[in-house]
C-alpha cells in the first residue's frame, strides 16, 4: 500500500509540474498573441492611411485641370459652395483643390 501511495503522489507531483509548465506556456502565448494583434492593427491603420492618401492624390490629379478655374473664382471672392455649384465639383474636392494650391504656393 505504501508503494502505491508513493506512486500516486509521484504521479500527482508530475501532473502538477506539467500543469504549471502548460499554464506558463499559455501565458507566454497570450502575450505574444497580444503583440501580434497590436502589430496587425498598426499595419491596418498604415494601409488605410496610404489608401486615403492615394485617393486624395488621385482626386487632386483628376481635378487638377479645374485648379485654375476654381482658384480664379475663389480669388474673385466666390464662396466654396458657389464654386462647387458653378463648376459641378463636390465641395470636399473644392476644399482639396484649395489646399493643394496653398501647398503649391508654399513650395514655390
Amino acid at each position: 500500500m505504501d508503494m502505491s501511495k508513493q506512486l500516486i503522489m509521484g504521479l500527482i507531483a508530475i501532473l502538477c509540474v506539467i500543469i504549471f509548465l502548460l499554464l506558463a506556456k499559455n501565458s507566454k502565448l497570450k502575450s505574444e498573441n497580444k503583440k501580434i494583434k497590436e502589430i496587425l492593427e498598426h499595419k491596418d491603420t498604415t494601409i488605410s492611411n496610404y489608401e486615403a492618401s492615394r485617393v486624395a492624390v488621385k482626386d487632386v490629379i483628376k481635378n487638377f485641370s479645374a485648379l485654375n478655374s476654381v482658384m480664379d473664382l475663389i480669388n474673385e471672392g466666390e464662396s466654396k459652395a458657389s464654386v462647387s455649384e458653378k463648376l459641378g465639383i463636390p465641395l470636399n474636392k473644392i476644399e482639396l483643390i484649395i489646399k493643394f494650391d496653398k501647398l503649391k504656393k508654399k513650395t514655390n
